[in-house]
């Protein structure tokens, strides 16, 4: 069977590099080989898909490979060999990023599964790239601001350091986080995202480290976490400063170790994950009030970029708006089109929800304008009714009779439904917007909806 894989096989001892070779070759992979160090390096310049590297390279060493691999290829799982192993030697090999461990002499079927399960995991970080570059949407801006913005950036995706993205919600903090995956030498590897301020307590250590079978009621299969799923590639957790701090602690050890560990286990299992961390808070005031951990926030905040408010960068306004109704038109499989006269009087809106307010509310005026052109009334009538809901918050009537002064938590059940009722009514029944425009968490608008029985 014909493979698409290259090899690269790396041993000082030409038998062993020709016996692999030969075995590979006889299942349809083409093979690379390299008896040193430099040589090594060289082969790596024209990149391949699998390393096998023997720890010991005569006047070399295979570990000083292992870990340019890691630093400067990390798409390539290396498969470590070695005739002296020691449990010493196999933990360091894992913590600079080995997928597995070989001790010599090397069994055929070994070396064959180890292949295998190296090459599929590639195959699965490909498939996983190519669907997270199909969803990728591209930066739009002409601002001096956000051009320094991305050039820092540029400058930091290749590295594997932590990254720290801070800005207001909604200012686009994922996008800079996708940009720094895509750019770097991971964007072939997975891009995770996770919020961690929609993640109950009792169920982030689950979602971020995965449970062995067994672990909990309820466990009846093993589970990889999303740091585990991140592996060779990158986990962005979004709003990192709501993160419990029992959580924060392991997260801590993750970063520190290169491993973490499965709930019901005590195996560690090696992953090599770069993290990007988002949040519009301020993380030094809850460091002081004891709500963020202060070794976590140094091992993250080695490099900390700022996202502006759009507010701070008017002159992105246009071309976002035309973005958004380029994409909206497309997915509704209509065609319409801004009036300058209403791109002018989007610029001038101070849009306090940032760019996906104004994603929001371009997607509104696409489906609720008639015309095939969107015009300035259209664009003032919509502000005209998202001002509305302001209003609500002094409508009804909720005075007190001293006669009759009732039940406070039938009147404070009266009033959330009454509030929510005008604030998704003013939204359109647009969830995302009502949460974004009342202040609240999604998650927790959606939980409150639906114990009110409004969903």
């Amino acid at each position: 069977m014909k493979h698409e894989a290259t090899i690269l096989i790396v041993d000082d001892e030409i038998e062993i590099r020709n016996s692999l070779a030969e075995i590979l070759s006889e299942d349809g992979f083409q093979t690379k080989s390299a008896g040193s160090e430099a040589e090594a390096y060289e082969h790596l310049r024209n990149d391949a898909d699998l390393a096998i590297v023997d720890i010991m390279l005569g006047a070399g060493n295979g570990m000083n490979v292992l870990r340019h691999i890691s630093e400067n290829h990390a798409h390539i799982p290396a498969i470590m060999i070695t005739g002296h192993g020691t449990v010493s030697l196999a933990a360091e090999a894992f913590r600079l990023g080995a997928h597995d461990f070989l001790e010599k002499p090397l069994r055929l079927v070994q070396v064959r599964t180890c292949v295998r399960n190296a090459l599929e995991k590639i195959s699965l970080r490909k498939s996983l790239a190519k669907q997270a570059l199909y969803t990728r949407e591209t930066p739009v801006f002409v601002s001096p601001i956000m051009k320094e913005l991305y050039a820092t950036a540029a400058k930091l995706a290749p590295i594997k350091a932590p990254v720290v993205v801070l800005g207001p919600s909604g200012s686009g903090k994922e996008l800079i986080a996708r940009y720094l995956h895509f750019e770097s030498p991971r964007a072939q590897g997975p891009f995770i995202a996770t919020n961690a301020a929609s993640m109950p307590v009792t169920l982030a250590e689950d979602e971020l480290f995965g449970h062995e079978k067994g672990a909990f009621t309820g466990a009846h299969a093993q589970r990889a976490g999303q740091i585990e799923e991140a592996d060779e590639g990158t986990l962005f957790l979004d709003e990192i400063a709501d993160m419990d701090l029992q959580v924060q602690a392991k997260l801590l050890r993750v970063i520190e170790t290169g491993s973490l560990t499965r709930l019901g286990s005590t195996k560690s299992i090696p992953v090599s994950v770069r993290f990007v961390c988002a949040t519009h808070k301020n993380i030094e005031a809850l460091i002081k009030e004891g709500k963020f951990r202060e070794d976590l926030w140094y091992r993250l905040s080695a490099f900390v970029v700022q996202v502006p408010p759009l507010r701070k960068r008017p002159e992105d306004i246009p071309g976002l708006a035309l973005h958004f109704l380029k994409t909206t038109c497309a997915e509704l499989g209509i065609h319409k089109e801004f009036s300058n006269d209403a791109l002018a009087a989007l610029q001038k809106h101070a849009f306090p929800g940032n760019v996906r307010e104004l994603k929001h509310a371009v997607s509104r005026l696409v489906v609720l304008c008639d015309a095939d052109t969107i015009g300035q009334p259209d664009v003032e009538a919509m502000f005209e009714s998202s001002q509305s809901l302001g209003k609500t918050r002094t409508t009804g009537s909720f005075l007190i009779d001293p006669a009759n002064v009732g039940n406070f938590n039938e009147a404070l059940t009266d009033f959330e439904k009454t509030f929510l009722q005008n604030a998704l009514a003013a939204c359109n029944g647009n969830i995302t917007l009502t949460a974004q425009k009342i202040g609240m968490a999604q998650s927790n608008l959606s939980r409150k909806l639906k114990d009110l029985g409004l969903r």
